[in-house]
């Protein structure tokens, strides 16, 4: 297995694939924690506290972390997909618990 430099190439791709899909798979995981909190839509509540700061929180690593990628294809795929689960989850699971 050859091994792999990091390299600064491709920043601009690695960084927008962390803001545009990262932000959606960073909101994308508070709605699927808010249904497990039974979160109300109340902003003063405890469980919507931490769901607003644990989507800053991790948001903010995403944008952190994106340099890690090989490249910003990859970032893309692998953010823009996470996302795409995590929203797929969260309309099977709020259409079994609204049940």
């Amino acid at each position: 297995m050859s091994a792999f430099r990091l390299t600064n190439d491709q920043w601009l791709a690695k960084l927008m694939a962390a803001i545009v899909p990262g932000a959606l798979l960073s909101l994308g995981c508070m709605a699927v924690l808010g249904l497990f909190c039974h979160a109300s839509g109340d902003a003063r509540s405890v469980s919507a506290q931490f769901l607003m700061w644990f989507a800053i929180v991790g948001w903010l690593a995403l944008v952190g972390s994106c340099f890690l990628f090989r490249s910003g294809r990859r970032a893309w795929a692998m953010l823009g997909g996470g996302a795409l689960v995590v929203w797929g989850l969260f309309v099977i699971l709020a259409k079994v618990i609204m049940v």
